[in-house]
């Protein structure tokens, strides 16, 4: 009978808990603008101009005598 009470009180706190967290969970909502524009990816990587580069050495085999 311990037990049984023991894991009813349990289960009982872990729902409330849990009751308690989804329902206190705030989540904001974002309107989306009425006309979104896209973004064109092909429009991007042609007015790319003057990136910066990057050196890179790769040094995979490089035996020691």
């Amino acid at each position: 009978m311990r037990k049984i009470s023991l894991y009813v009180v349990a289960t009982f706190l872990i729902l409330t808990g849990v009751g308690g967290w989804i329902a206190t969970s705030t989540q904001a909502r974002v309107d989306t603008p009425a006309v979104a524009e896209g973004i064109d990816p092909s429009k991007i990587m042609m007015n790319a101009h003057d990136l910066p580069t990057e050196e890179f050495s790769d040094y995979t085999f490089v035996f020691n005598h």
